[in-house]
């Protein structure tokens, strides 16, 4: 159901990638799969929320999610805000793919379709020979939904206890204004952006971890959905697949 484009010049590719340690592919997959995971992503997909509390991940299921009253919704929102104002801090949708595929009492999903193929041969090759790791065993893997007001804050995606050699970005979006946040921006050592890649349809985009790098707030008048499967290309033992 997914594969790469064949018309991709992976020689090309992985010589860009050489030189900044991080690109866009346009294009990535064979454009059915692509419209084939943005439809899942857009329809079959049970969104739950993730954000922090200093140190400590917070995510609700999106059954406990719908659970919350207005007066709940408000309270959490104010304190995202407040913390953000003082340190690190991320907001926004989002569905956890692996650690949902590893559970078995969890039924069966497309998504995992999706989880599967990012840890193919195919996929995982690709990434080793245009990157130049060749230490990378798997990926795991989450699905992001980006609206008005979810942001990321800067961090570098380093985890020494995960072995992430890079992260990720498969990104879904349709139709995304320029004006409407939710860029995926690079900082270079003055803190200034160095790169800023805008939400777009079938892309890949890949770093090497560290990065100094986040997600820009989406405006609150932006009335589109930054869909994106993400996660990290590691090095450590991949976990007793169910599926």
């Amino acid at each position: 159901m997914y594969a790469i484009n064949p018309a991709l010049d992976l020689e090309q590719l992985a010589g860009d990638y050489a030189r900044r340690q991080r690109l866009q592919v346009r294009d990535f997959l064979v454009e059915s799969g692509a419209e084939r995971i943005h439809a899942i992503l857009e329809t079959e997909t049970p969104w739950g929320v993730a954000f922090n509390e200093g140190t400590r991940v917070v995510q609700l299921s999106a059954a406990q999610a719908r659970e919350l009253t207005p007066e709940q919704r408000q309270r959490i929102s104010a304190s995202i805000n407040e913390r953000a104002r003082h340190g690190y801090q991320f907001f926004y949708y989002f569905f956890p793919m692996l650690e949902a595929s590893l559970a078995a009492d969890y039924p069966d999903m497309p998504l995992f379709d999706v989880l599967r193929f990012i840890n193919s041969e195919e996929f995982l090759q690709f990434a080793r020979r245009l990157t130049g790791f060749d230490n990378i065993r798997w990926a795991d893997a989450h699905a992001t939904l980006y609206r008005a007001g979810h942001f990321l804050k800067y961090h570098t995606d380093e985890k020494p206890s995960d072995q992430r050699v890079c992260a990720y970005v498969l990104s879904f979006t349709k139709g995304w204004g320029r004006d409407w946040g939710g860029y995926l921006q690079f900082f270079n050592d003055r803190y200034d952006v160095d790169e800023g890649l805008r939400p777009v349809f079938n892309a890949l985009n890949i770093f090497t971890v560290p990065a100094d790098h986040s997600v820009s707030q989406v405006a609150a008048y932006a009335p589109g959905s930054r869909y994106s499967i993400t996660g990290w290309l590691r090095a450590d033992a991949p976990p007793p697949w169910r599926r």
